[in-house]
């Protein structure tokens, strides 16, 4: 089979398009990776306390998912993104760092869309079940966004 010019060109095109997507592409994180602000409101922080449902340890972002108990009474599972694999693995963290039923606190930017039940987070604590004082909540945003789990004392959950 001869190749015409028009047809040569469009297979290096082609072929050119391919190891641009799967080669740079890759080398600066994928066109799957979004900007904070995109998704999360970085003006404001919010608390929510509740239990793992589950734990993705990975990248670009670790992901939680967190039963919560709303104001009405209501279960929402809310979707945490967390900093990414490799930097909770130098924070000591690992892949069951956080199991299912655990009781957290998490402080972080909630999302834009408020139906969506997103939050990106900034700082995670262990709590008693049933505890969430206005002191524990305050205390856990007031820290520095960290990749390490607090274990807030028990008296930081007294009413």
């Amino acid at each position: 089979m001869k190749w015409k010019l028009p047809v040569l060109i469009a297979a290096c095109l082609t072929i050119g398009s391919g190891i641009h997507a799967g080669v740079a592409e890759p080398a600066r994180g994928g066109g799957g990776h979004h900007a904070i602000g995109e998704i999360y409101d970085e003006e404001r922080m919010i608390v929510l306390a509740g239990e793992v449902e589950s734990f993705l340890f990975g990248n670009p972002h670790s992901l939680l998912h967190v039963r919560v108990v709303d104001e009405g009474g209501r279960v929402r599972t809310w979707a945490v993104e967390w900093r990414a694999a490799n930097r909770l693995s130098r924070a000591g963290l690992t892949g069951d760092a956080l199991a299912p039923g655990d009781p957290v606190a998490l402080c972080g930017h909630p999302g834009r869309n408020p139906a969506a039940y997103r939050l990106y987070l900034l700082n995670v604590a262990r709590r008693a079940i049933g505890s969430d004082s206005d002191e524990m909540r305050e205390a856990l945003c007031e820290r520095e966004a960290s990749p390490e789990i607090a274990e807030l004392p028990r008296a930081a959950f007294s009413r």
